[in-house]
């Protein structure tokens, strides 16, 4: 009487099953092979993983339950427990199983000659900087505080931009101070409705004081309460509650912001705090919708739907009708219109205006900001973004680099230095500010995502993937740090990482021809060619007016000549703003623009050489 799993043995079931196995991994990456092929839909491998699944206990079954004899096959319970085992069961079932693992083994090797060869990137280069981050964010300065979202108390849930703009303007004022280190926006925000104690979000954010409060406002009252909290002991070194009219909102910003600087002992002289802490209008009407503005911009930045831009554009307007002096909005307008001209920018596209027109709305708010701004290191700021839109970026170098001098917490400022160094070509510079970027805060989204960007400038893969993770590390479920990590990733050779990404990026917010190019780029990377000419087929026919879209898509696909041919008519036609913005990628080669070699080269710098694009199609 044989055992259960002697008999198992002696019916060739374990024989069947590694065959089955074997022989199904085989048919799945063939039919995976042609659906690619023939772009069939996704249902088709996923019914096919179904009936493999359930055909295994089915096999398992028959295997058990049949005998192969020399008069055919039967029924196993039919047989004799001793009649001989026919040899020919197991030696066609060791047969099926060689050939199919000789096959399995020649199909691996082939795939892994069809991928892009790329030098392995060692795990612990990547854990040095999550090592390095994490060391960086408990080593506190006396003087850093967060900022923590305000609880909106009022029964209007409509008013929560209130109390997220009241917050931001706050933070603002205090990021002025060039002696204390301020949390950024999205460090401290991510913390909203949060239940974890001040001590454990000081910890994670490296900051010795904590400022959190609440907002209730009605149309006849405003009660603002505000806290600040020393981290170590939870101390309250200064609370306040403000209980007065709505037209008193001005006065209560700009109170907090002195009595936390003063309390935290910062080195600012009377004249220059009350300058520091001015919200730059006189009109609570106007301050309000400048604060709406700011709550729905840094929310965009958050989501990734960039149409939601546009109702903060109409709230700065309200501000500046409002207001005609109001420079900080004016400010704002004129950083939405930069935008809007840049024509490499996502976000830029959400304004169907002739360029004319748009360039006339920045002028006349670029104008404007600088007319009416009373503080001099304010009114140097403005002028930074007047000389990136005058194509003076060696000017504008300057002045922003005077200006964080004044102002190193400036998250708009280190986003435009990124920008200047990576258009001036200066390397190490730009390797640098990444660098000093991430310790200083590393939270911001605005310097993340340059500071993706502009870290393949680099051509240093390791620093490229190291900086990446750690930057979704700190925020995983933001679009646009997705979005920028994607292409980066394949950059640095990680297709495995980048393909983990787009089920995110697909699902989000982000703007359709954005979404696409991410799909292209992975197509192109795993040498998908047949999928990625479906998609830049259907991409190109869609999006071929879009001068960024168009050179970029022909780029990824290796059609260089076509790509070139895009942006040629802006070098010849002089249209060299348009032209410009292209120079920040990596894989861009200016010397094929003769006017544009001229412009770069009147910066007193020569065009930096282009690197390759990694994960380009090979056709």
């Amino acid at each position: 009487m044989r055992g259960f799993f002697e008999e198992l043995r002696y019916r060739n079931v374990f024989r069947v099953a590694i065959a089955y196995i074997v022989a199904s991994w085989l048919v799945a990456q063939a039919t995976d092979l042609a659906a690619d092929a023939f772009d069939a839909p996704d249902w088709v491998m996923k019914m096919l993983i179904v009936v493999l699944l359930i055909g295994l206990p089915v096999a398992l079954f028959l295997a058990w339950a049949y005998e192969l004899t020399p008069e055919g096959v039967k029924r196993a319970k039919d047989l004799p427990e001793d009649m001989p085992k026919d040899p020919r069961a197991s030696s066609q079932l060791n047969r099926i199983t060689l050939v199919a693992l000789i096959i399995a083994v020649a199909w691996l090797g082939w795939d892994k000659l069809q991928r892009p060869t790329v030098e392995p990137i060692p795990e612990t280069a990547v854990e040095t900087v999550v090592d390095t981050a994490a060391e960086v964010a408990p080593e506190t300065k006396k003087k850093s505080i967060a900022v923590l979202p305000f609880v909106n108390m009022s029964s209007d849930q409509e008013q929560e931009w209130f109390s997220d703009g009241l917050t931001e303007e706050i933070l603002n004022a205090l990021a002025r101070t060039p002696d204390l280190l301020v949390a950024a926006r999205t460090s401290s925000f991510k913390y909203k409705g949060s239940n974890e104690d001040i001590p454990t979000i000081a910890g994670e954010l490296g900051v010795a004081h904590v400022l959190e409060g609440s907002v209730r406002s009605a149309s006849d009252r405003l009660r603002v309460t505000a806290q600040l909290i020393r981290a170590s002991d939870g101390f309250h070194l200064w609370s306040q509650t403000y209980d007065r009219e709505p037209e008193d909102v001005i006065a209560i910003q700009e109170d907090i912001a002195v009595e936390i600087a003063t309390a935290l002992e910062t080195a600012m002289d009377p004249e220059a705090l009350a300058r520091m802490v001015s919200s730059g209008t006189s009109s609570v009407p106007a301050y309000n919708a400048y604060l709406e503005g700011l709550a729905i911009d840094s929310s965009t930045l958050s989501t990734g739907d960039t149409y939601s831009f546009l109702r903060a554009r109409d709230a700065y307007k309200r501000a500046v009708e409002l207001d005609p002096e109001f420079s900080f909005a004016y400010w704002e307008l004129a950083k939405f219109w930069e935008v809007q001209l840049r024509t490499t920018n996502i976000v830029s596209g959400i304004v169907e205006l002739p360029r004319e027109q748009m360039l006339a709305e920045f002028e006349d708010a670029i104008e404007k900001a600088i007319r009416f701004e009373r503080d001099p290191i304010n009114h140097a700021r403005v002028r930074i973004l007047q000389a990136i839109q005058n194509l003076q970026p060696a000017e504008a170098l300057g002045l922003n680099t005077e200006y964080l001098r004044e102002r190193p917490n400036d998250q708009v400022a280190q986003s435009y230095l990124l920008t200047l160094l990576s258009d001036l070509g200066a390397i190490d510079e730009l390797r640098a500010a990444i660098e000093e970027f991430e310790r200083r805060d590393g939270y911001d989204l605005l310097v993340n995502n340059d500071s993706i960007t502009s870290s393949m400038l680099t051509g240093d893969k390791d620093f490229v993937q190291r900086f990446v993770k750690d930057a979704l590390r700190r925020m995983p479920d933001r679009p646009f740090i997705q979005y920028q990590s994607h292409r980066s990733l394949l950059f640095a050779g990680d297709i495995d990482g980048a393909a983990a990404l787009l089920p995110a990026i697909e699902a989000s917010d982000l703007p359709e021809n954005t979404r696409t190019l991410s799909l292209l780029r992975q197509a192109c990377a795993e040498g998908k060619l047949t999928k990625a000419r479906r998609i830049f087929e259907e991409f190109d026919e869609k999006y071929s007016d879009d001068l960024s879209m168009a050179w970029i898509s022909h780029k990824i696909m290796g059609l260089d000549d076509e790509a070139h041919a895009v942006l040629a008519p802006l070098d010849e036609k002089m249209e060299l703003q348009s032209l410009f913005d292209f120079v920040s990628y990596h894989y861009f080669d200016a010397s094929k623009y003769p006017n544009l070699v001229a412009l770069i080269r009147s910066q007193g710098v020569e065009p930096r050489e282009p690197l390759e694009m990694p994960y380009r199609c090979k056709t």
